[in-house]
């Protein structure tokens, strides 16, 4: 079977037309079948981003904290946000991973100042007394699964302390297709329903969050930050070898590569037929931060105490 072509910029014939405007076109989109000139491909980014947030209860006016990594999907979040109308604020969490942590820094900041967007950087070390290695060293835990639950406590945390009710991230739709896939795969059934691109707050002190960018592939982003002058951090972070969510990011693209459109259609086909999980009320109180927790201490402290307990 032959394989087809992923989206691709500037590598149209001359006689290629867009779809919405019959202007030459430059960008070539399989799984929507349509090529498109740059202001139309613009405005086809734009219009999936603002169908996407139909399925948000965030107002206009609503101020959103952005988590920012310095990479594609994060800074198109970010600009995109913006230019809809959205008053924003970017939020990033230096990791204290060496050479990849500053690399990204330096991408968040050279963003936010070009386009003089308001921004905070916050490193790992100072808000728990260790670097995301050091954090690895003393726990030999799965370095993905920390890394996961640190950013998600710390921003929820963040936004808290910033005043923001909302958080927005730049998951997309192959984030969020493969995760979906390797939880229907693996039966994390307790999982499922967190695969729906709008988590609604809990308490508060636990902000909702919303993924803008579930609509559009990592490709459309890549074309989006081209078009933009978007000068992203593209490095890989070098505790990600060996995840399991590769492998189930890979096995997408196959399909997606012989049947175009087929990551859409399954995402989208479990959001329609979901809806957003209901506000969780039987959880505790942390102990020690006072932050809502399922047991006596939340999943933070609970690694600040573990942290602790290993001595130096």
């Amino acid at each position: 079977m032959r394989r087809r072509d992923s989206a691709s910029y500037g590598k149209l014939p001359s006689r290629s037309r867009c779809t919405r405007c019959r202007k030459r076109a430059v960008v070539h989109l399989p799984s929507h079948n349509a090529n498109f000139c740059d202001s139309c491909f613009v405005f086809f980014f734009k219009n999936a981003v603002k169908r996407a947030l139909k399925l948000f209860p965030v107002k206009r006016d609503t101020p959103i904290m952005v988590a920012v990594s310095g990479g594609k999907d994060s800074l198109a979040a970010w600009l995109v946000l913006e230019e809809l109308g959205f008053k924003t604020l970017g939020v990033h969490i230096d990791l204290g991973i060496p050479e990849f942590s500053q690399a990204s820094r330096r991408a968040v900041e050279s963003f936010a100042k070009s386009r003089a967007l308001g921004y905070r950087v916050y490193s790992i070390v100072d808000l728990l007394g260790y670097s995301l290695p050091e954090i690895y060293k003393r726990t030999n835990r799965m370095v993905c699964a920390v890394c996961g639950t640190v950013k998600r406590q710390l921003l929820n945390r963040i936004a808290f302390q910033e005043g923001f009710r909302v958080v927005a991230t730049g998951h997309n739709l192959d984030d969020e297709a493969s995760r979906l896939l390797g939880n229907i795969v693996r039966h994390r059934e307790q999982y499922l329903e967190k695969s729906y691109p709008y988590l609604p707050s809990i308490g508060k002190k636990i902000p909702a969050r919303i993924k803008p960018l579930f609509r559009v592939e990592a490709d459309e982003i890549r074309i989006y930050c081209q078009i933009k002058g978007i000068d992203y951090f593209s490095g890989t972070c070098p505790f990600s070898r060996g995840a399991t969510s590769h492998i189930f990011f890979e096995a997408l693209n196959f399909l997606e590569a012989e049947m175009p459109g087929t990551k859409r259609d399954f995402l989208f086909h479990f959001v329609r037929n979901h809806t957003p999980p209901e506000t969780d009320i039987n959880y505790k109180t942390c102990s020690k931060c006072g932050y809502p927790s399922y047991s006596d201490l939340c999943s933070l402290c609970s690694l600040k105490e573990r942290l602790g307990n290993q001595g130096d």
